[in-house]
């Protein structure tokens, strides 16, 4: 069968049609709801025009994957859109998009693999090792976004040394909602990651709409998303794994397990922090944890000093075989391009 257009709006009917004649794909059109019910289980991608939205919903059909809905008016069409469980596409700015997914090559066969760094403690060098993280993962030909979710972070584009650099910023994309575009090409990029970094002088904070049509856009324009949660967890739904950064004292492991608890950590790669006179090793860390040791780094002043200098982070050897040796255990390859 071929992709269905459900709708009554000649303009947006033009639209959608124009753009399947370009892609060479022929398109079935329904606008009564019999030919609706007929069609609507074999169709490969279903296109619901926003004027028939409300009759679509009253129809109380069977879920199905492969719907969007599609509007001139992005206003008219965001309240139908999560009843119907349909990204919205608004036309003719999403018309890229649009050709690809009647098409059936949307995602080019793309899905990231998204990681969560999380710091069991203040202090330990989380937003650090994110950056290191991702970079590693750009070293190994991936193609790497590394996001702030902190919005009390010191900023992550200024520990990739990228804070002049000209690119958007979240305050850029608090108004991001449903189906997003691939945005990588309005982002700073340093060494091959691209970044999405919160902003100092903005008191904005994204909402979590922002932050799901975000991530979503990044998960099939990239091969590997590092998040920098910091105190944000809204992104759960997105997160493949958690990678937990815990320093090796007591009070550190305590303030880990209570964070833990709250988070649902149990099945979080565990890498622990050395520092001079701490009381615990690695292994009574993981112990104390429930948790397998994936790696022990120790404290970098190099890294301290980049960040004072505006460069990016220089990784030492250390870091990065425990990077690479989670980006293993997570499957990150460059086989997902």
């Amino acid at each position: 069968m071929n992709p269905l257009l459900i709708s009554r709006d000649r303009a947006l009917s033009e639209i959608v049609e124009s753009v399947a004649a370009a892609a060479q794909v022929h398109l079935d059109l329904a606008r009564d709801v019999d030919r609706i019910r007929a069609a609507w289980r074999g169709a490969p991608v279903v296109l619901i025009g926003s004027d028939l939205a409300a009759t679509v919903l009253g129809m109380a059909l069977p879920h199905r994957p492969g719907v969007h809905l599609c509007t001139t008016d992005a206003d008219s069409a965001l309240a139908w859109s999560m009843p119907l469980g349909a990204p919205v596409l608004v036309l003719p700015q999403h018309t890229g998009f649009l050709s690809a997914v009647i098409s059936g090559d949307q995602d080019a066969g793309r899905s990231a693999v998204v990681v969560r760094v999380i710091g069991g403690s203040g202090g330990v060098g989380a937003t650090t090792f994110a950056a290191a993280l991702a970079l590693r993962g750009a070293h190994r030909s991936m193609s790497a976004a590394l996001v702030e979710l902190d919005e009390w972070g010191g900023g992550i584009d200024l520990v990739m040394g990228a804070e002049k650099t000209p690119g958007w910023r979240w305050p850029d994309l608090t108004a991001a909602s449903g189906h997003l575009g691939d945005i990588t090409a309005h982002l700073p990029t340093v060494l091959g990651v691209d970044l999405l970094a919160m902003r100092a002088t903005s008191n904005t904070t994204p909402s979590n709409a922002a932050i799901n049509s975000v991530l979503a856009s990044l998960r099939r324009s990239h091969q590997l998303v590092i998040l920098d949660s910091g105190a944000r967890w809204e992104a759960t739904s997105h997160v493949d794994h958690d990678v937990l950064l815990v320093a090796s004292g007591v009070k550190q492991v305590l303030a880990t397990r209570s964070r833990m608890e709250i988070l649902g950590l149990s099945d979080a790669h565990l890498v622990v922090r050395r520092r001079p006179g701490a009381s615990l090793s690695p292994e009574l860390v993981g112990e104390a944890l429930g948790l397998e040791v994936n790696g022990v780094v120790g404290d970098d002043r190099r890294l301290a000093t980049d960040a004072a200098s505006g460069v990016p982070p220089r990784a030492s050897r250390r870091v990065n075989k425990v990077c690479d040796r989670l980006l293993d255990a997570m499957a990150v390859s460059d086989d997902q391009a």
